[in-house]
């Protein structure tokens, strides 16, 4: 510091608050990530059926993610 003062209580807030606003955006990263996610599986469901196949999807729901396996079988 350039008065010669130690940071004290401040720098501590200053980093719990840095390290909220980083837990905040991944938490709605994560969720707009799984929004996108379920809307391109609901496309390719569709294209499959169109196309005269069936699709197979199957979910596998962790804490805060989603994971999709597709196959289309004709």
């Amino acid at each position: 510091m350039a008065n010669g003062r130690p940071a004290g209580n401040n720098a501590g807030k200053l980093w719990i608050i840095i390290g909220l606003m980083i837990a905040v955006f991944g938490g709605g990263m994560t969720l707009v990530t799984n929004n996108m996610n379920e809307k391109k599986i609901d496309a390719m469901t569709q294209q499959c059926e169109d196309d005269g196949g069936k699709a197979i999807v199957s979910k596998e729901k962790n804490f805060l993610s989603t994971g999709y396996s597709f196959e289309c079988k004709q």
